[in-house]
């Protein structure tokens, strides 16, 4: 049986709040409002993406890699979209790799080839 795609999975999941308990809107502490559908995409991409990139930095862990090349959105930050440090196509350790798996919600994959 084939697994559903981290996609895949968001789209089912955006539904269910609105069918099974009549939830149409997400409130923030902000007061901003947002779609549920959307809210559970992006949670579901989100921590799907933290999953994956723990997944690889621990088989690169393993490998006796200590540094990662990261993959980001060239505006990306490192830790959020205000950082100055940008996060695309630069070096890092895998600790710090571990610390900051994705630079913000809903963010693509962060790590790529690893470096012993």
């Amino acid at each position: 049986m084939c697994q559903p795609t981290g996609r895949q999975a968001a789209q089912t999941l955006a539904g269910r709040p609105a069918a099974e308990h009549q939830l149409t809107t997400t409130v923030y502490r902000n007061g901003a409002r947002d779609p549920v559908r959307a809210w559970a995409k992006t949670a579901t991409l989100t921590k799907s993406a933290v999953t994956y990139n723990a997944g690889a930095l621990d088989l690169a862990h393993e490998a006796g890699a200590h540094m990662v090349e990261v993959f980001d959105g060239g505006d990306c930050g490192w830790t959020g979209h205000r950082d100055p440090d940008k996060a695309a196509r630069t070096l890092r350790t895998t600790e710090d790799a571990a610390r900051w798996p994705i630079s913000t919600p809903g963010a693509a994959e962060r790590s790529g080839r690893a470096q012993t």
